[in-house]
């Protein structure tokens, strides 16, 4: 089969102490006045002097917008405040550090410097129809992959759900991923972060979008994430794990952004919404269900993924195949201490509407026509059904 393929990434910095070069790149994109946008984590962790140091060294200006909020996601009202800040100081270059939360407050900010509106107007796909401010985006987790893509997640609290702006006018220019920055991580971050960067690959490996490209840096993602989350977990000190997962994250991110995420995903956001839990712990909570219900579609790429977890699969049927992914995928996930299930969120099931949670879900069909499998809303009820169990 032939494909015709778009493959968008920003400018890349990896490596270990890579955080040093931000001055020099908000140089490039002609920077003498820089808003810094982070979290209270990232100012206490200390991370934020190194930022700092290194544009005061390049003589850029520079002013901090240090934000908190009350849920897991940003509200459009975080983001419409920050770009009221961006356009008042006609900053340069605008400079996200944190979480993928403040990561994507920093992006849209940008694009609201420059677009009419407010962020509401920009839901669904490439309705942003300008370039905004110049942006840095630097993680301190390894796992949104909000750094490479150009994707921004927030509550809409008119209808209490989740949505996002996904358009290639919200890619960020330059991406410095620095290992050194995700060793202040806690554990449970680590985790949550982490699970998120697996399915970011995981599902859009088996994405109706998925090209040769993007397959390679999949598995490869794949096979580091399921080597090495368990690690960082366990011991956020140790050098080597926090490296491979930042790798393993920025890999993630360059695919989802390149084929995208489907069911996992838009099957998240109805519950995230309603329950104001944690992206990459709701995701967690569905996955398994989730691709059960898919891998029908999806036989020899089940078995690809399968190798990649570092599964032996030899001489097994494509059931037995399934099985031993599902089973390698729970596996990761309670050694992690994340949830498996609805249940293990701590959601009663008699107390959900289920049904409009799949009419939610269904909605999303920037995501759910990537899906190996096609879906109705009964079919999402089911499987929110089975994530139950």
């Amino acid at each position: 089969m032939f494909q015709n393929i778009l493959f968008q990434t920003p400018t890349i910095l990896f490596g270990i102490d890579s955080i040093q070069q931000i001055g020099e790149q908000a140089r490039k994109l002609g920077a003498g006045k820089a808003l810094l946008i982070s979290g209270p984590q990232v100012q206490k962790a200390g991370v934020l002097d190194k930022v700092k140091s290194s544009l005061d060294a390049a003589k850029i200006k520079v002013e901090v917008n240090i934000q908190d909020r009350d849920t897991p996601e940003p509200a459009v009202e975080v983001v419409e405040a920050t770009a009221k800040i961006a356009k008042k100081g006609k900053f340069d270059v605008i400079i996200g550090l944190g979480g993928g939360s403040i990561l994507d407050v920093s992006k849209m900010a940008a694009a609201l410097v420059t677009n009419p509106g407010t962020t509401r107007d920009y839901f669904g796909r490439e309705k942003v129809p300008k370039r905004g401010t110049p942006t840095i985006i630097v993680p301190t987790t390894a796992g949104t992959g909000a750094e490479v893509t150009k994707h921004a997640i927030f509550l809409d609290r008119e209808i209490n759900v989740k949505k996002v702006v996904a358009s290639s006018n919200l890619l960020p220019n330059v991406a410095i991923v620095d290992p050194v920055l995700t060793m202040t991580c806690p554990p449970s971050v680590t985790a949550s972060s982490g699970i998120d960067a697996y399915i970011h690959s995981a599902e859009a490996f088996l994405s109706k979008n998925a090209n040769a490209m993007t397959d390679a840096l999949a598995l490869e993602s794949i096979a580091i994430i399921s080597k090495w989350l368990g690690p960082a977990f366990a011991d956020g000190q140790n050098m080597e794990a926090r490296y491979q997962m930042s790798l393993g994250s920025l890999m993630a991110g360059v695919v989802l952004n390149n084929s995208g995420t489907s069911l996992v995903h838009a099957m998240a956001y109805p519950v995230g919404g309603e329950h104001h839990t944690p992206h990459g712990v709701t995701l967690s909570a569905l996955l398994i269900a989730c691709f059960d219900y898919v891998a029908v579609a999806k036989a020899e790429k089940m078995a690809a993924l399968a190798r990649a977890m570092g599964e032996n699969i030899d001489g097994l049927a494509p059931r037995e195949v399934n099985e031993r992914v599902l089973d390698a995928i729970h596996y990761m996930i309670k050694s992690v201490e994340l949830p498996a299930s609805l249940t293990d969120l701590g959601i009663d099931r008699a107390k959900t509407d289920i049904h409009q949670w799949a009419v939610e879900a269904h909605k999303e069909q920037r995501l759910l026509t990537r899906s190996p499998r096609t879906l109705s809303v009964e079919d999402i009820e089911v499987i929110y059904g089975n994530a139950f169990d």
